[in-house]
């Protein structure tokens, strides 16, 4: 229900995940294991030799500037720069797709904005009365040009989705007919630990 594309935000999880704990088992295995050590300090020492032969046949051209050294080191750094950014980029993104523009209405008066707290508000009200849910949640997205609502419910234990699906429908549908207009909405139905350890509690 946001910009963000999930399938990718689940791969770079995915990847750094693998790749923290490949880290991770290598230095476990380093530090424990006699055979794995001595491969490894081997194994570093041919490294290191091929990078030190690899700068050493890349030097920069003749510049102006007093600058010497390799220009693998001009691409490694042009290269953690742009990772740097899209990092950046990927962070800043997280978590958009909410809007407070719920619909326009236009007329002969002119235009209407309605806020996206009118529904949230007006939706969550009436949902916390019904005392077949525990609790409730209304948030709205922007899909593809278009205010969505999410309504998230929590039903109480007994309770059929069908039942809190019904409750829900009725609560929207009374309130596009108030608004002159029907909105989509995604309905996310749940019941959690809340739903079996809360009870109803009445006032006599």
């Amino acid at each position: 229900m946001n910009s963000t594309n999930r399938v990718l935000n689940r791969l770079f999880i995915l990847v750094v995940g693998l790749v923290i704990f490949s880290g991770g088992a290598a230095l476990l295995l380093v530090a424990i294991a006699g055979p794995v050590r001595d491969t490894w300090t081997h194994s570093a020492a041919i490294g290191v030799s091929g990078v030190t032969r690899w700068l050493r046949a890349t030097p920069l051209p003749n510049q102006p500037m007093p600058i010497s050294g390799s220009w693998l080191w001009l691409v490694a750094l042009a290269a953690g720069g742009a990772l740097i950014i899209l990092l950046v980029l990927f962070i800043i993104r997280q978590g958009h797709g909410h809007t407070r523009q719920l619909i326009t209405v236009g007329g002969n008066a002119g235009m209407v904005l309605v806020d996206s707290h009118v529904a949230e508000h007006a939706i969550q009200d009436a949902l916390s009365g019904r005392p077949e849910l525990v609790a409730s949640h209304v948030s709205t997205y922007q899909v593809k040009h278009q205010s969505v609502l999410k309504v998230a419910i929590t039903c109480r234990r007994g309770i059929s989705p069908r039942e809190a699906s019904r409750i829900v429908t009725e609560v929207l549908v009374a309130f596009d007919t108030l608004l002159g207009g029907q909105l989509p909405a995604l309905v996310q139905i749940s019941a959690g630990i809340r739903a079996r350890t809360t009870q109803t509690t009445r006032l006599h």
